[in-house]
């Protein structure tokens, strides 16, 4: 027992899997990733095979990282994340019924939310659950369940989600993490953090949900046949989990009040620590990895995608030659004002009919002005979130940068520029699986709870605004702002 203690972490996304061992400092001591695909049998339904995909990338990180371990160390504890809200249903064994029905994206339970909604009532939902029913809800897709597909729903004993599959594989425990309970409105009583039966009849019995906790608390200890099936160490600890963009904020170095996490993907997600739990219409609130801890989320549709679309639509230049084009231009982007909005728009709209918009266009528009555009419309979308925020009573004090847009120093620049808010990009780029490596060293008391992740964290880089600019930015802001509610109705 003279070993050193050290952590795994295993995340699960949509398109590949991360894994990760650290030390009680923070320092990588084995990492490895396994891409996997994800299934679309009928336009907008988006699944993933429980066995196939989420424990078979448990097995195979677990079993590189063992080897990849260096002597010396001995594995103390794990936690999980993955892709959240997802619905899976299972039997009494606990054997899958189905594949697992991802979240936003699989937009299959429409008809359902609807009926929902009227049925129910949006404001009595939005009372008990601080947000509106939407394809990221669960209760929706049960029902979908239930109805087009009743052989499944009379086996099913549980509905678990991506991690809480996995963590019962690991455990035999069947959980959910209470920020990933928030997926299940309208059967989650987000002020008692409970499953709240008001609703049932319209859904399913609570009695299907799995157990409610922490996502640093123990959710069980690896048995005797995970081990067989994994090389983990009998008996460890696993703890709750959540999902992956909570881990991924955690890794970020999210720890105080203030802090936010803004992801630049091929969309924007955000989470914000606030003061306390702060239900509001324009975002997701939610009680986070430990009491007291509460956020706010939310995010534009899109982000990296609109860059993807301009190269691949027109073709021959490199990002690196679109923005050294785009610096020929200004700030300003000599006329040009973009709406971003072309796969409608999350929040703080909530317009899915949105339409993205090229404004102001002439003779003498060039190339790198309306690269410039697009890189305006990301920071005028972020300010648009950053001020609804304020008007709700929550101020971003610290945003800490990730994914692949925060390597483009154009794009944090100018986001800084028009938002005014310092952005500070972290050094350590593995994601998700870090900070459930710091969720298994915090739950099982080999680091200090939440708090301690700052001392994993390193700043690589660190945009600060230029009030000049700023000053700038606040008219072409405010053209953006009146361009959507001048075209919304026409869009």
């Amino acid at each position: 027992m003279n070993d050193r203690p050290c952590f795994m972490g295993i995340d699960i996304g949509t398109g590949s899997a991360k894994g990760v061992i650290t030390d009680s400092t923070g320092t990588v001591l084995a990492s490895s990733s396994l891409p996997h695909n994800v299934d679309s049998p009928h336009p907008g339904w988006y699944e993933q095979d429980a066995d196939g995909v989420w424990w078979h990338a448990v097995k195979v990180l677990s079993g590189r990282l063992i080897q990849d371990l260096p002597s010396g160390y001995a594995i103390r504890a794990l936690c999980c994340s993955a892709i959240a809200p997802c619905v899976l249903p299972v039997d009494r064994q606990g054997t899958p019924l189905r594949p697992g029905i991802l979240y936003g994206i699989d937009t299959r339970a429409h008809k359902e939310i609807e009926e929902l909604t009227e049925g129910i009532g949006a404001q009595q939902i939005f009372d008990m659950t601080g947000q509106q029913l939407s394809s990221q809800s669960c209760c929706p897709k049960i029902l979908w369940i239930a109805r087009n597909e009743p052989q499944v729903y009379e086996k099913t004993h549980k509905m678990l989600t991506a991690t809480g599959y996995v963590n019962f594989r690991l455990t035999g425990r069947y959980t959910v993490d209470i920020y990933d309970g928030i997926g299940y409105a309208p059967l989650f009583n987000i002020h008692t953090r409970k499953w709240d039966p008001t609703y049932e009849q319209q859904v399913c019995p609570v009695d299907l949900l799995p157990e409610l906790l922490w996502s640093s608390s123990v959710c069980g200890y690896v048995h005797a046949q995970a081990a067989e099936e994994t090389g983990l160490p009998q008996g460890i600890p696993v703890m709750g989990g959540t999902a992956d963009a909570a881990a991924e904020s955690l890794a970020a170095g999210v720890t105080e009040v203030g802090d936010m996490m803004m992801m630049y993907g091929s969309s924007n997600f955000f989470i914000m620590r606030t003061h306390q739990l702060r239900p509001a219409a324009s975002f997701w609130a939610a009680h986070f990895m430990q009491e007291p801890q509460t956020v706010l989320t939310g995010g534009m549709a899109t982000v990296g995608s609109l860059f993807k679309w301009f190269s691949e639509t027109f073709p021959g230049r490199s990002f690196a030659e679109w923005e050294e084009l785009a610096r020929s231009s200004q700030p300003g982007a000599n006329g040009i004002t973009i709406l971003p909005y072309f796969a409608g728009e999350r929040t703080p709209l909530f317009d899915p009919d949105a339409k993205g918009v090229i404004f102001g266009l002439s003779l003498r528009t060039t190339p790198g002005d309306i690269y410039q555009g697009l890189l305006e419309a990301v920071g005028f979308g972020i300010r648009h979130n950053l001020e609804v925020l304020h008007q709700q009573g929550e101020d971003a004090k610290r945003i800490i940068a990730i994914g692949g847009g925060s390597s483009s120093a154009s794009l944090m620049q100018c986001v800084s520029n028009i938002t005014g808010c310092v952005q500070q990009v972290p050094k350590q780029k593995l994601g998700a699986c870090y900070g459930d490596a710091f969720l298994a060293a915090a739950g099982s008391g080999y680091a200090e709870r939440m708090g301690g992740i700052e001392q994993w964290v390193d700043i690589a880089a660190e945009y600060v605004p230029d009030p000049a600019l700023k000053q700038r930015y606040d008219k072409t802001y405010s053209r953006f702002r009146t361009l959507y509610e001048s075209t919304k109705d026409l869009l």
